[in-house]
């Protein structure tokens, strides 16, 4: 199956370190204003099954309180070539090599 994202494993690494529920997530979204923010919706972007728009990143990263760019594996954040790094971060399953 083709990932449709490349920043749901941070997504939910970054859930875990804080201890929250895909629920609290979507909920801290939706007060945040993501409006189709749902625990349904944190699990399919987390999964890779749904692509992310722009706007969605800024409401997850802002709940998370983090920078959009720390949504990114390092391994794209610091890759030359970057079209190869998401290429690969595409293909793995974790979303890093």
């Amino acid at each position: 199956m083709r990932a449709l994202n490349i920043i749901g494993p941070k997504v939910r690494r970054l859930r875990h370190e804080r201890g929250w529920s895909q629920n609290k997530l979507a909920t801290k979204a939706q007060l945040l204003g993501m409006e189709e923010a749902s625990r349904g919706k944190v699990s399919k972007i987390e999964a890779r099954l749904v692509w992310v728009s722009d706007e969605d990143m800024i409401y997850l990263a802002r709940a998370l309180k983090v920078e959009v760019g720390d949504l990114y594996p390092v391994m794209i954040r610091k890759s030359r070539c970057l079209y190869e790094a998401i290429g690969t971060a595409k293909a793995s399953r974790y979303g890093v090599a």
